[in-house]
Formats: C-alpha cells, sequence, structure tokens
C-alpha cells in the first residue's frame, strides 16, 4: 500500500474486518514514519475547557469564553497538536486543496467517533465564496473519509475570508457568522450535540458555531476537532 502523505510503498496486516469485508479496506493510511510526525495531545494536565496544556483547571482563554458565555459548559476535544508537521499537512490538504489527504487519520477519527454513538454530529461550514474557490469542505472530507455520519445544520451567511492572515485580536472580534437551518433548529433540541472543526485556535469561530446551537436548547453540546 501507499503512504497518504509522503506517497511511498509500505506494508501492514490486515484487520478482520478488512479481510472478510474488502470494501472497508483504505489503501490510503500514514506510514510509520509520517504518522510519528504528528503529535496526539495529552489528556492529563490539559485544560478541562480546551485541551490546551496547563497546571490550571481552565487556561486563561477558557476563563475568558465562559465569562461571555457564563450558561455553557464548555467542553472540547481535539486530537493532535497544530505543530510544524500539521501545519504543512493542512497546507496541502485545506489550501492546496490535495483532496487525497482526508483519508490520512481515518483510523484516529474512527476511533474517537465510536466513542461518541448517541450524538448527532455537525460539521463547521464554510461560506459559498469559500466553497467555489476551494472546491470541497475540509471538515466534511474528513467525516466523509472515515465515514462518519453526520448533519450539514450549520450554514455560514456571511462571507469566510480565511483566518490564516488575521491577528489573533482580530479573530477574537469577528461577528456571528453562522445560522441553523430550519430543519436544524428542530432537531437539535434536547438531543446530543457535537460540533466538529478542522483546528482549534482561539475558539472564536466554534464558539460563534455553539451559540447558534445553544439557543435552540441541546440537552448537551461538546466540541471537537482534529487539530488544536
Amino acid at each position: 500500500m501507499k503512504c497518504n502523505y509522503c506517497s511511498q510503498m509500505t506494508n501492514r496486516n490486515l484487520t478482520l474486518a478488512e479481510i472478510f469485508l474488502p470494501k472497508k479496506i483504505v489503501s490510503e493510511q500514514l506510514c510509520s514514519q509520517c504518522t510519528q510526525k504528528f503529535q496526539l495531545l495529552k489528556t492529563k494536565g490539559t485544560c478541562q475547557g480546551c485541551q490546551r496544556q496547563t497546571q490550571n483547571r481552565y487556561c486563561s482563554d477558557c476563563l475568558k469564553w465562559q465569562q461571555l458565555y457564563p450558561q455553557y459548559d464548555f467542553h472540547h476535544e481535539a486530537l493532535f497538536s497544530y505543530n510544524q508537521a500539521m501545519q504543512e499537512w493542512f497546507e496541502e490538504y485545506k489550501f492546496k486543496g490535495n483532496y487525497r489527504l482526508r483519508y490520512s487519520f481515518v483510523s484516529f477519527l474512527q476511533a474517537y467517533f465510536k466513542q461518541k454513538r448517541g450524538f448527532i454530529v455537525i460539521p463547521m461550514p464554510i461560506s459559498k465564496e469559500r466553497l467555489a474557490v476551494r472546491g470541497f469542505n475540509q471538515v466534511e472530507g474528513l467525516l466523509e473519509a472515515a465515514e462518519i455520519d453526520y448533519q450539514p445544520y450549520l450554514v455560514r451567511f456571511a462571507d469566510g475570508h480565511s483566518q490564516v492572515t488575521k491577528t489573533r485580536s482580530e479573530r477574537l472580534q469577528l461577528v456571528q457568522p453562522f445560522e441553523l437551518t430550519k430543519e436544524g433548529q428542530k432537531v437539535v433540541s434536547n438531543k446530543s450535540i457535537l460540533l466538529v472543526d478542522d483546528i482549534y485556535t482561539t475558539g472564536r469561530t466554534i464558539f460563534h458555531g455553539a451559540q447558534v446551537i445553544l439557543e435552540n436548547h441541546p440537552a448537551k453540546l461538546y466540541t471537537f476537532s482534529l487539530a488544536r
């Protein structure tokens, strides 16, 4: 098999599921060398709000978010650190449009979402303008590659300029760009919701998404990103 990222040939043992269900074989996974470049986040010694490394219960950012959203029991989880290797991977996938890379973290995503059965998964949307340029929603691509069911209940009505060029303060000052679809407004009430993004930086984007979902009174709302 060929590594999804570096394209080098690699060998691995097939699982029983792949042997008896050949359609489930994912031929494009990371080789061991590429996998080692990506740093899994620790679960101990981290902020209970956003998983940032800290010896305190909450980091300074999450203390500020608690002041803005006092009724929201915020809990965000991520799999990987947004280190240099992950930045380069996102450059290839998200900005250069290498859509094949959506398969890179399938096994990690499937293991995580297996623990979240019963949740309605809602991906963070991108604007129509951004979709026209990029050609795909990077979050939906990751979920589809990992065969994770999701519902596109959240839409972005404001043009989404890339946040890569924005400073931290500029990101925090962004106005609400999201809204729930009419179907979403009916469904999320009293349901367990998992809001999914690709990268967590300041938290501003995902809190905007969470805000419109909270207005429709879900039973539980957690958030998740591939990296932070």
